[in-house]
Parts: structure tokens; sequence; C-alpha cells
């Protein structure tokens, strides 16, 4: 039973880290030392208002600050797929949000075909709120810390296991002295 115990301890420590979500369309870039992961998803700001912002309260970490959402845009490029906000343009890199009207976000798309080619869509030409867009958003990645429990389980397996080990090695050598003493000993 405990041998079970060990067993289901050590497969659970080595399956935790694939029980973590996946990101589809993930890219991921270094900027000013920090590495993120940038996606995009495809909504509106009225749909979906808490992608919008810096985090924590979102998931843009430019906005605000359009110097930043050009950079990133130009980071990615062409990573994230052409043709995702309009022809030969990546996804829209949010950066404001107005309640003019009936809401107009700001933002801007990088061109995949020329990295000096950004569309502005500030207040001249902005997006809708209301409409659906291919918004980028991202986050920092930070080093992901084991559970306190998992590395005692998968020391505890090994323990257990080497245990068992050193058993049947001990038992194995007796075994093969038992068997061979007697045929030593016919032969003298």
């Amino acid at each position: 039973a405990s041998t079970r115990i060990h067993v289901l301890a050590f497969v659970g420590a080595c399956l935790l880290p694939l029980s973590s979500p996946l990101a589809a369309q993930a890219v991921t870039i270094k900027l000013s030392g920090t590495d993120y992961e940038v996606f995009f998803a495809t909504t509106s700001y009225k749909d979906n208002p808490d992608l919008f912002g810096v985090a924590p309260a979102g998931q843009m970490p430019w906005w605000g600050n359009v110097s930043l959402a050009s950079l990133f845009a130009a980071k990615v490029y062409d990573q994230l797929g052409e043709n995702v906000y309009q022809t030969s343009y990546g996804p829209v890199f949010a950066y404001g949000y107005s309640p003019a009207g009936f809401g107009e976000v700001y933002g801007l798309a990088q061109n995949t075909l020329d990295i000096d080619d950004q569309i502005d869509l500030g207040s001249a030409t902005p997006l809708a709120a209301s409409l659906t867009y291919s918004y980028a958003y991202g986050k920092a990645n930070r080093p992901v810390d084991v559970p306190a429990p998992m590395p005692l389980f998968g020391a505890a397996a090994a323990f257990g296991w080497s245990r068992r080990l050193r058993r049947r090695l001990r038992s194995n050598q007796k075994l093969i002295n038992s068997k061979a003493c007697p045929t030593n000993q016919a032969a003298d």
C-alpha cells in the first residue's frame, strides 16, 4: 500500500506542470530586461473591459502610453500573424479609451510586412468600443514557484524507492550467497 502512495505522489509531481493551462497564440518577447508573453483576443472593449488597462486590473502593460504600445507592437512585429486587424497588419495594441460618443478605443497596429509602419488609431481615427477587433494583451513572465509539499512528496517517493531497492538487493545477495555456498563447499 505504501508503494502505491509513493508511486502516486511521484506521478502527481511529474504531471503537475502539465496541468497548467497552455496559452494559444503566445509570443514571448524581451523588453527592458523583462520577458512578456503577448497574445491576442478578438473582442470589444464593451464586452471585455477587464482586458483593457495596466495590470493587475488589466492585461495591457502598454496601456496609457502610446510610445510603449509602439515598442511592444514593433517587438512582436509579425509573430502574432498578419491580416489580424486588417490586411498586412497584426492585432491592435490598445493604449487608451474615451467615453466620448458611444466610447472610443485608441490603439495602433503593426504592419507585418514593414517594421517601420504602424497605423495609429488615436483620437483622429479611433475604434468603436462596441465593435469587435483583435486586441493584443500580455503579461510579464515571472518564475513559477512549485507548491511547497511537492518537493517533499518527490523526496519521500525517492527515499521509499531507494529503501525498497536496497532491500531487494540485500535479499538477492543473500539468495546468491545461499545458493553459492553449498556449491563452493562441495567443491572443497
